[in-house]
C-alpha cells in the first residue's frame, strides 16, 4: 500500500515536465454509525454488544495504520452519539444512537474529520446533535454540516471540505454552489472537495440527481466530489478535471445488524458487504497553484462475518477484491485499471486541473 502512494509522490507531472512539489493525501470512508437502534440495543449481535465483548478498539483496526499515515481521514458520521434519547421528534424509520464516549474510537483510528451531513445527523433533534458535536470538539475531530465548510491546511496550502445532504442541495443548491466559487476564485483556498449524502438506497447504479448534483458541483468550483447514502458502492466518473465517486457504501456501519443482500438487474449483486476506503493525493506546484489528483480506491468488506454484522471492516484482496470492484465497474464508464494483489487497491489515471480560464 505505501508503495504505491509513494511512487505516486514521485511520478505525477505538470505539463508534461515539472514536478509536483506539494502534496495532501486525504482518505475518505463511507456510512458510519457507532451504535444502532433502540430496539436492538440489547440484541447480542447489536453494535454495543460487541464493543463490550471485543473491545472499542476492533472496529477499525484493520485501518489504523492507513489513517495514520494520511493528512486527514474523514467518515461520514451517520447517527447521534447522545446519553439519552431526548429530542426524538415525530415519526422516522430507523433512529441510530450511541454512547458518547465512542467518539474515541474515532480519535484513537486517526479520524480527523467527520460530516454531519447526512439524514441521521437530525435522529434525536437538536439536542442530540449538539451532543454529537460536544462529544467530537472534546475528542478534537473537526466536523462538517450542511452548507458549511472547513479548511485543512498543509505546507501552505489550503482545502476547503464542504459538506452536502440531499435536502439541504435541493433547498440551498445554488447558495451552496455560489460559496464554493467565493471560496475557490477569491483565493481564499486552493482547491474545494465536496462530500455528499445522497443517492437512492440499496441500488448499484447512481441516479440523474447525483450526477446533476456533482456536476454543478463541480462547475461551481469543486475539485473532488465523495458521496454516500446508498449503503453500496456504486461508480466512479471523471468530470471537468474533477474525480466523482457516487458510493463509498458503508464502513463501520452499527446501524444493521446483519448483511442485506438483493439481486439487482441482470443477477448484479447489490449488497452492503461491500464497500470502498477512496484516497484522494492532491498535488500542487510549490507556490500552491493546484495542478492535480490520483484518486486510489481500496475495495473493502464491510464484515468478517457474511451474514450477521461484525463491524469490523477490513481490505477485500484477491478474489473478493475482484468482486467488490466488479460493483464499481458496473457503475463506470470507463474500464477501471487493475487492482493490486496485495491491496486490492486500483489507482485511477492521474487527472489534471482544467487550465485557468482566460
Amino acid at each position: 500500500m505505501r508503495r504505491l502512494l509513494c511512487a505516486a509522490l514521485c511520478l505525477i507531472l505538470v505539463s508534461g515536465v515539472a514536478l509536483a512539489e506539494k502534496t495532501i493525501l486525504l482518505t475518505f470512508t463511507g456510512d458510519c454509525t457507532l451504535g444502532g437502534e433502540e430496539s436492538t440495543r440489547s440484541w447480542e449481535t447489536s453494535f454495543d454488544s460487541v464493543a463490550a465483548a471485543k473491545g472499542w478498539g476492533c472496529f477499525f483496526s484493520a485501518f489504523t495504520e492507513m489513517f495514520a499515515a494520511d493528512d486527514a481521514t474523514i467518515v461520514n458520521l451517520e447517527g447521534v452519539l447522545a446519553d439519552s434519547t431526548d429530542g426524538a421528534k415525530g415519526i422516522k424509520n430507523f433512529r441510530f444512537r450511541g454512547d458518547p464516549a465512542y467518539v474515541a474510537m474515532l480519535k484513537n483510528a486517526s479520524v480527523e474529520v467527520a460530516s454531519l451531513a447526512n439524514n441521521h445527523a437530525m435522529d434525536y433533534g437538536e439536542e442530540g446533535l449538539q451532543s454529537t458535536v460536544n462529544a467530537l470538539k472534546s475528542a478534537g475531530i473537526r466536523w462538517i454540516r450542511r452548507g458549511a465548510y472547513i479548511v485543512l491546511k498543509k505546507d501552505g496550502v489550503r482545502v476547503a471540505l464542504f459538506g452536502v445532504d440531499a435536502d439541504g442541495f435541493r433547498e440551498e443548491g445554488k447558495f451552496l454552489c455560489s460559496e464554493i466559487s467565493r471560496v475557490k476564485f477569491e483565493d481564499e483556498v486552493d482547491a474545494v472537495i465536496a462530500v455528499c449524502h445522497t443517492g437512492k438506497e440499496h441500488v448499484p447504479k447512481h441516479y440523474a440527481v447525483q450526477a446533476n448534483t456533482a456536476t454543478a458541483l463541480i462547475d461551481a468550483g469543486a475539485d473532488l466530489v465523495i458521496m454516500h447514502h446508498p449503503h453500496v458502492v456504486q461508480g466512479v466518473a471523471v468530470y471537468n478535471g474533477a474525480t466523482i465517486c457516487y458510493s463509498l457504501g458503508n464502513f463501520v456501519f452499527g446501524g444493521n445488524t446483519r448483511i442485506q443482500s438483493k439481486t439487482y438487474y441482470r443477477n448484479h449483486p447489490a449488497t452492503n458487504l461491500y464497500g470502498l476506503v477512496v484516497q484522494a493525493e492532491l498535488h500542487f506546484t510549490d507556490e500552491g497553484k493546484y495542478i492535480g489528483q490520483q484518486v486510489f480506491l481500496y475495495p473493502i468488506l464491510t464484515s468478517g462475518d457474511l451474514q450477521t454484522n461484525d463491524y469490523q471492516p477490513r481490505l477485500a484482496i484477491s478474489e473478493d477484491a475482484r468482486e467488490v470492484l466488479e460493483c464499481v465497474q458496473f457503475d463506470t464508464a470507463f474500464t477501471l485499471p487493475d487492482y493490486d494483489e496485495d491491496t486490492g487497491c486500483v489507482t485511477l489515471p492521474f487527472v489534471e486541473a482544467l487550465p485557468d480560464a482566460d
